[in-house]
């Protein structure tokens, strides 16, 4: 469960990407579709220098391919029925990660009944909305997400439970060449 979870946090990105409820203030991104690259720096308590990985996310209708290719290879495939990861020329269902495909289904569907049951959504500074999760297990590993950008999500930043932050950045493919 805890390495699920850890898969979760590495993911979340995924479930705040185009998360936008009916009202826009809160969460005033418009819903993306397409490849964006990501860089992500990951402060552990006790480590000195952040870890960093870095690759693209790419957003289709009912899944997202999540690849990173810093400093490792490494793929996630997220969908409704789960998390599979790729693994000898194919992609293997991670067990008991049926609840983050459907989170993250749930918000690449807009479906903001379901995210409002799971954070608590509040403006953070100009740019910002704050998610903090409501329950089970997310409140468990998370105590806050917070999100930037003004016309598209460009930065969020999860904070763990355990002290633990992770920053990450995205930027349209297009835009990154």
């Amino acid at each position: 469960m805890k390495r699920l979870i850890r898969l979760l946090s590495v993911m979340l990105v995924a479930v705040v990407l185009p998360l936008q409820a009916a009202d826009n203030t809160l969460l005033p991104w418009q819903p993306v579709q397409g490849r964006f690259v990501f860089t992500q720096l990951k402060q552990l308590q006790g480590l000195p220098v952040p870890l960093r990985s870095s690759g693209t996310i790419e957003l289709k209708d009912n899944e997202m391919l999540w690849h990173t290719t810093a400093p490792v290879d490494s793929k996630l495939l997220i969908t409704a029925a789960g998390v599979s990861q790729w693994q000898q020329q194919q992609f293997v269902a991670v067990a008991g990660s049926e609840f983050v495909g459907q989170l993250m289904l749930a918000v690449l569907q807009q479906d903001a009944d379901f995210i409002t049951q799971q954070f608590s959504v509040q403006q953070s500074g100009q740019h910002c909305t704050l998610l903090q999760p409501v329950e089970a297990p997310l409140n468990q590993f998370f105590s806050q997400i917070e999100l930037c950008g003004e016309t598209q999500l460009s930065s969020l930043t999860l904070q763990e439970t355990n002290g633990n932050t992770t920053q990450i950045t995205l930027q349209p493919e297009a835009e990154a060449q």
